[in-house]
């Protein structure tokens, strides 16, 4: 890769993001008081600031997504690092950071619904949840391990606040203060993890720390370098929870706003996947290293679907079954690096998967999202029961999701899953790879539960009438998940050359 210290044409796509933010700012400033002076009393209520700031806020995250993809198309043919070794860009980097872009885009549809039952104006939500996504486009272009991590705060400080700030929910407060509290010890343990590494090898970049450590014989690392290692997988592994570090996950998701958990389940998941492919692209040679390394992460990714899957199975909130559902996600997603084989064909499965993730969750998520009104929420499979009656549409939608979740053909979760036991074949991890296919029929019970809950049970009592507020920008955000579901199921080719070009990025 060319060594460059600035070029603002590879760097267009984060420019505009901060522009938008910053003008968002300037709205939230004086939006209400313009209107006031102009004697438009009823465009100064909160109920129509809060859909002014959604279509705002969508329209400039489109417009951010278009920039994206014109200077990322144009940049392609080349591989730049800027910033003294902080960032890499070019080639397929724009893949990635247009997937995350996507899926703000699908959160702030949702919230445009969910916004209005709450009594915080809208815009500061929303200014949030773009600080978030700048620090998770910014991480998963990171070359920097100071980097990494000043990006990882920026993309997880915002959602501390996004997870509390919900109206008539005493388990938010609970929710944010949990997920605050172990997030910094997630923090610290990162940090120490990068002092350690900086102090055994002199360097905060990634490729460099790790081409400095000898992998070719396990007694030749030191205890500093080993237990960074370790340290660093910690801080990781908080984000995307796997086990067992995500203690956190089902009651912060549980007590989160819908959209808050739809997009911290997929954004920060995708870019904390795009560190450890990162780091494990970058160890070329492990030697004796390479055995060790292969079982203690088989090892933990498969008790990590194993847990998901089995706990998933006796929930009754369908945003806790979610959660557990996360976490199985996570096993899968780094059961495909557990063979070590250094292919750049691994990082495409995964991350294959990961933008695959993004739309079925986000659609789940969303048909919660949709049966959303005032002081009623959606989120246990009593409130979904018979719903398919007076909702067939969003019942459909629901059924696509669960389908793709349990990885059933035709929706793109079934491709994503034949990628990952692809790779497990192919490194020969037999075993690993049929008790992880046992548990994929294990989840297929809770995925179908919620379909027979929702075309089979009779409600016990009356479905409550969901209102019309924002319900167009509900549908959307749906709409356009469910396409993209179906469409990369049977169509993946165009989803796996997009993700190859992307892995080209990282291997």
């Amino acid at each position: 890769m060319n060594q460059i210290s600035f070029d603002p044409a590879f760097l267009m796509g984060e420019i505009s993001l901060v522009a938008l933010i910053v003008i968002m700012a300037l709205v939230d400033a004086f939006q209400k008081p313009i209107f006031a002076l102009m004697g438009n009393e009823k465009s100064s209520k909160l109920d129509s600031r809060n859909i002014q700031a959604s279509w705002i806020t969508t329209i400039g995250l489109i417009a951010v997504a278009v920039v994206y993809f014109v200077f990322g198309r144009a940049t392609s043919g080349e591989e730049v690092v800027l910033m003294n070794n902080s960032l890499i860009a070019g080639g397929g980097m724009y893949i990635g950071k247009l997937a995350l872009i996507g899926a703000g885009i699908l959160a702030v549809l949702m919230s445009s619904r969910y916004t209005l039952t709450q009594t915080t104006p809208a815009m500061d939500y929303y200014l949030l949840l773009c600080f978030s996504l700048l620090g998770a486009v910014t991480l998963i272009a990171a070359e920097n391990l100071l980097m990494v991590f000043l990006s990882l705060e920026m993309m997880s400080i915002p959602i501390y606040a996004l997870v509390g700030l919900k109206k008539f929910s005493p388990r938010a407060g609970e929710s944010a203060a949990k997920y605050l509290l172990l997030g910094g010890f997630s923090s610290g343990f990162l940090l120490l993890g990068i002092s350690f590494l900086y102090g055994t090898t002199g360097s905060l970049v990634i490729s460099e720390v790790l081409s400095q450590l000898n992998f070719v014989n396990i007694n030749s690392i030191s205890f500093l370098s080993g237990m960074g290692l370790i340290f660093l997988f910690i801080g990781l592994a908080f984000k995307v929870s796997m086990v067992p570090f995500h203690a956190w996950t089902p009651d912060v998701y549980e007590g989160a706003g819908t959209p808050v958990t739809a997009f911290m389940s997929v954004g920060i998941k995708l870019a904390a996947f795009a560190v450890i492919l990162k780091i494990f692209s970058c160890m070329e040679s492990f030697g004796e290293f390479d055995s060790v390394l292969s079982v203690i992460f088989m090892f933990f990714s498969l008790i990590t679907v194993i847990y998901g899957n089995s706990v998933a199975l006796v929930q009754k909130n369908v945003k806790r079954m979610l959660a557990y559902s996360s976490i199985a996600h996570a096993g899968y997603m780094g059961l495909a690096l557990a063979p070590m084989h250094h292919k750049i064909q691994t990082i495409q499965s995964v991350l294959f998967y990961g933008i695959g993730y993004i739309a079925m969750n986000m659609l789940a998520f969303g048909v919660l999202v949709y049966f959303t009104h005032k002081e009623n929420y959606c989120e246990t499979l009593d409130d979904l029961k018979g719903i398919a009656k007076k909702y067939p549409g969003a019942a459909a939608m629901m059924t696509i999701a669960m389908f793709s979740l349990a990885g059933l053909p035709p929706a793109v979760g079934f491709v994503g899953k034949v990628q990952i036991f692809i790779q497990l074949l192919e490194g020969k991890m037999y075993i690993t790879a049929i008790i992880a296919l046992l548990f994929s029929l294990v989840a297929l019970y809770f995925y179908i539960n919620v379909i027979v809950v929702m075309y089979m049970r009779d409600p016990e009592k009356e479905t409550a009438d969901i209102g019309k507020q924002a319900i167009g920008p509900v549908w959307i955000s749906l709409a356009l998940s469910a396409l993209f579901v179906l469409i990369m199921g049977l169509l993946p080719s165009s989803l796996l050359k997009w993700s190859l070009d992307w892995a080209e990025m990282i291997f």
